[in-house]
């Protein structure tokens, strides 16, 4: 059976690591493992709405600052835990994001997967093309596939993938919140990179500024480097 591996993608908003983690996943099969999804999945549920732990959590998501990091520790730590027990190669999108994620996940998933078949993707973009590229976003309402703004894509009005309709998100992608999300992205996630580095990891990079295609074949290229896709 193939060793099961985690990518972890990391990179400013609007880097594209959603997207290139669905062609990742599409190609190998692995699974996404989105800490924005599982973490919306509690804020938003009905049955929780009370609770006053997920109202301190919604209103930071909302406001674009980062959910407390044991919080979300704990909720991607139980779903590591299951999904290495059913052999699945996972990928990361931004997770961990603060040193406290990272240094209480990152040696709990060594254990399940081994050091060796971690590998962390930095998809580097400038502030200027992250602030536009967010304010300028829309996703499938149906599937929440991204779509990265262009001359072609401005005209689209349904998703590529599943052919739901196209939204923007609202205050999530207004300009005030994008850049709380760059600043708490250079101030709190950037430092991982380090961590990472002083444990011994070698960060793949890949420049964001191109059209997706482009940043897929980096990718990819990269990937069969480390024989992700065998």
């Amino acid at each position: 059976m193939k060793q099961p591996k985690i990518l972890i993608f990391y990179g400013p908003p609007g880097a594209g690591k959603d997207t290139q983690a669905r062609r990742v996943a599409f190609k190998s099969k692995a699974i996404i493992v989105s800490s924005s999804k599982l973490i919306e999945e509690k804020i938003f549920d009905p049955q929780l709405q009370n609770d006053p732990i997920v109202q301190r959590e919604r209103k930071n998501y909302e406001s674009g600052a980062l959910c407390t990091p044991e919080w979300v520790t704990q909720i991607i730590n139980d779903k590591v835990r299951e999904l290495a027990a059913q052999k699945q190669s996972l990928i990361f999108t931004g997770s961990p994001r603060t040193m406290y994620e990272a240094e209480n996940e990152i040696p709990y998933w060594e254990k399940f997967y081994g050091k060796e078949n971690i590998h962390p993707i930095l998809i580097t973009l400038k502030p200027e093309t992250s602030l536009f590229r967010n304010t300028h976003r829309r996703i499938c309402e149906k599937c929440g596939y991204p779509v990265v703004y262009s001359w072609e894509a401005e005209m689209w009005k349904f998703c590529p993938l599943c052919g739901g309709g196209l939204i923007d998100r609202g205050v999530l992608d207004d300009e005030a919140t994008i850049k709380v999300r760059l600043k708490e992205y250079e101030e709190r996630t950037k430092p991982i990179l380090d961590y990472l580095k002083e444990r011994d990891y070698q960060i793949i990079e890949i420049d964001g500024e191109p059209f997706p295609d482009v940043v897929t074949q980096q990718l990819f290229d990269a990937l069969v480097k480390i024989n992700f896709f065998d």
